[in-house]
């Protein structure tokens, strides 16, 4: 049976009908909410995004100054790096505290 029949049969019971409706719906709103989070962890949990944020700057102060051969050069870094999870790990590492 597929999803349809199953609600066109719960509508027809009235209160059950209602309930089962309102619990279809809460499951997939949970369920469309928590599918794509997993995909995104890589992007908005990474601990140390200075050097990722200060490439973007210098991407965008390169364009305004119209240097278009190194914005291309930047802009290619920046894909190496959300398509390489090594060297984003890489980059998004904290600082080490210098020893005295």
């Amino acid at each position: 049976m597929a999803a349809r029949d199953w609600l066109a049969l719960a509508c027809g019971c009235s209160i059950i009908g209602l309930y089962v409706s309102v619990i279809l719906v809460i499951g997939r709103i949970i369920r469309l909410q928590t599918v794509g989070s997993i995909k995104n962890i890589m992007f908005f949990e990474l601990p140390h995004v200075d050097r990722v944020h200060g490439l973007c700057r210098d991407i965008y102060l390169v364009r305004q100054a119209g240097e278009l051969t190194l914005e291309e050069l930047l802009f290619s870094k920046l894909l190496f790096l959300y398509r390489s999870p090594e060297t984003m790990i890489r980059w998004t590492r904290p600082p080490r505290e210098k020893m005295e």
